[in-house]
């Protein structure tokens, strides 16, 4: 009678952690996820090596009437814009994009590089970039 106890309690106790282990998997694999926010972080580069006015041309290149739907990116001398979506891509026009960038600017406000976030699972980022070209459709 105490073997069957004792097996019945052990099974119990390992579906228990097995539980909590699933748990703590669970929130091991949301953590990874990207998670955007406002910041005016960026490459160690982005004090010595970028200007404001080349990360103005760079997202300038968004063209107003296209619609961007997947990663993205713009070059203008030593800066990168960059579009991207943790998950999927809403579609967002070049003119709504420049506004998105802008914000950093404007509303944060950084100086040269940063990011913003928007839409609840994309950022417009401001980067250093060295021999980059620009990517993403359209191009």
């Amino acid at each position: 009678m105490k073997t069957a106890a004792l097996k019945q309690k052990s099974g119990g106790e390992a579906m228990h952690v097995l539980f909590w282990m699933a748990a703590a998997l669970l929130v091991l694999m949301a953590a990874e996820g990207e998670s955007y926010s406002d910041n005016c972080d960026g490459s160690g580069l982005c004090g010595c090596c970028v200007s404001q006015n080349d990360c103005r041309n760079a997202f300038a290149r968004y063209t107003d009437g296209t619609i961007y739907s997947g990663y993205t990116s713009r070059v203008s001398g030593h800066c990168t814009a960059i579009f991207q979506c943790d998950g999927s891509y809403p579609s967002v026009s070049g003119a709504v994009l420049k506004q998105q960038f802008l914000h950093i600017y404007q509303n944060q406000p950084c100086q040269k590089c940063g990011s913003h976030a928007f839409n609840g699972n994309c950022e417009a980022t401001l980067n250093y970039c060295a021999s980059c070209r620009d990517s993403g459709n359209p191009n």
